[in-house]
This record gives C-alpha cells, structure tokens and sequence, in this order.
C-alpha cells in the first residue's frame, strides 16, 4: 500500500527520535529545521511496475523536549511525480503533534499522533486537484523494540482522509499519471 510521503517522513522520524532537546519548551524558535531536496526513482509505482521519477522538496520545523515523551513538528512538501510526459503534484503541509503513550525509546512503544493540515493533496497542472486528504486526524502508531513500524489504529478523522488507510492515491495517481494497468 502506497502511503503519502510526508507519512513516511513522519514514521521515520518517529521512529529514531525519542524526543528533541529543547530550552524553550516547544515555542519561540524550533530545535530543528531541515529543508530537503530528494530525487528518485520508484521502479514499481504502486505496484505497477511502471517507472516514475519523482523530486520531492521539503520544509520541517521540529519542538521538542529534552527528557520528556512530546514533541511538534511542522512541514512543507512537494512531490511531483512524472510518467512519460504526464507529471502530477502531491502537497502536504500542516502540524503534527506526538505523545508516548506507552513504553520507551528506545525499545517496542506506542505514541498518540495527532496531525492537522493537508496530509496529502494530488494535483495536475492547470487541471486541479484530485483527490485531497485534509483536517484533523488522531491514530496511535506502535513500533517493535527495533524501531520498525509495527501499526497504525485511526482514533478520530474529521475533514476527509481517503488516503490514510486505503488505496485512493494510487488508483488516482495512476489514472492521472496514464500507466496502463492490465
């Protein structure tokens, strides 16, 4: 299952960081910044095997706490992906905020994510968006004592997310992008 890439991205960082150091609680300047511009290639695009490039540009702002089981993050991305000649959007932006709610890093635990924004928006260039995953979204994610992604349980969603836990970007995405499908 295809997953936007800003959720990716987050289950990366939740998954290494045990909470940022902070002197200023979570406001006034963040802790960390980091601003990205990753090229790839996806040999098998939402298991298509099609080949798409894809250049993505990110913006993310980290608070957090020394000793303590929070931390905020803010971000900014851009992905286009390009098929042939067709090339397509995908925008997330917003805030997600992250408390432990069991366990410790490292080791198996759990954390409350609750993420407002847009999640994931696809777009075509001068025909407008597709499909758009946007709002208030609270899931409680776990990792093993490795700090692999072990699950993923949606509390609360208002706003519309057709792409948190189903196969909507992809249907849409490959129709936009034109790969054939058999």
């Amino acid at each position: 299952m295809r997953r936007s890439t800003i959720f990716a991205a987050v289950l990366a960082v939740l998954a290494v960081l045990p909470a940022a150091a902070s002197a200023q609680g979570g406001h006034g300047a963040p802790d960390f910044q980091d601003r990205f511009t990753e090229e790839f290639v996806d040999d098998d695009f939402c298991g298509t095997g099609a080949r798409v490039e894809a250049v993505e540009k990110t913006v993310v702002n980290g608070w957090g706490l020394e000793g303590e089981d929070f931390f905020i993050l803010t971000f900014r991305s851009r992905v286009s992906l390009t098929y042939g000649d067709r090339t397509i959007f995908e925008t997330d932006a917003g805030r997600l905020d992250v408390q432990r709610v069991d366990g410790e890093f490292p080791g198996p635990r759990t954390d409350l994510a609750v993420n407002t924004g847009i999640r994931a928006a696809l777009r075509i260039p001068g025909e407008g968006t597709l499909t758009l995953d946007r709002g208030y979204i609270s899931f409680l994610i776990s990792f093993d004592e490795n700090g692999d992604f072990v699950s993923v349980e949606l509390l609360t969603e208002a706003g519309g997310h057709p792409s948190f836990d189903n196969e909507v970007f992809c249907e849409v995405a490959i129709d936009a992008l034109g790969i054939p499908t058999p």
